[in-house]
C-alpha cells in the first residue's frame, strides 16, 4: 500500500511513522508514504499558497493550483494504476473501518490531500474524483492528524 500524502507539514508525520507498528510496516515495506508539499509547485517568490476565497468569507483557503499540480505529479508517477484520492474535510462523509477495509481491497495508492487554514480552494474537488471524508464532528487546524488517522486505520488492514 503505497500512501501519497498532499501536505504544506510534512514533517508533523515523522513522529508518528517513525513508532511501533506503522515503522515496521514502513521497514517491511507493506506500507510505502511519500509527501508532496505544494509549496514545491508555486512559483511566487515568496512561495505563498493561501488567498482569500474567491466567493468570499472570511480566512484564507490554500490555492487550487498547486494543490492540482502535487496531487497531477502522484497521478504521473504510478502511471496506470488504480488510484483513491482523499479529501478530507469535516463536512465529508464519516471514515469508518469498512471504509477502510474497501479501500485495502480495491487500490494500491491512495492520495491524501490534506488541508489547512479554511480549506483547499474548492476547484480542486471538481478537477479531481474525490472522495471528501471526515473523521468525525469536529473541525481540527488542518488536515494531518486526520490523515495519520486515514493512513493508519488502512494500513491495520494491509
Amino acid at each position: 500500500m503505497h500512501f501519497h500524502i498532499v501536505t504544506l507539514f510534512p514533517k508533523a508525520f515523522n513522529s508518528y511513522l517513525g513508532e511501533s507498528i506503522l515503522k515496521r510496516a514502513i521497514e517491511d515495506k507493506k506500507v510505502k508514504v511519500s509527501f508532496y508539499n505544494p509549496r514545491d509547485f508555486v512559483t511566487n517568490k515568496h512561495k505563498r499558497i493561501d488567498r482569500p476565497p474567491y466567493a468570499g468569507g472570511p480566512g484564507m483557503v490554500i490555492q487550487a493550483e498547486p494543490v492540482v499540480k502535487a496531487v497531477e505529479r502522484v497521478v504521473k508517477k504510478i502511471k496506470n494504476k488504480k488510484y483513491k484520492i482523499i479529501f478530507l474535510s469535516p463536512r465529508g462523509k464519516q471514515f469508518s473501518n469498512s471504509y477502510a477495509a474497501k479501500f485495502t481491497k480495491k487500490y494500491k495508492n491512495i492520495i491524501i490531500v490534506c488541508g489547512r487554514y479554511e480549506g483547499i480552494d474548492a476547484r480542486v474537488k471538481k478537477i479531481f474524483k474525490v472522495d471528501e471524508i471526515s473523521i468525525g464532528p469536529f473541525v481540527l487546524t488542518g488536515g494531518e492528524l486526520p490523515a495519520m488517522i486515514v493512513l493508519d486505520a488502512i494500513s491495520r488492514q494491509v
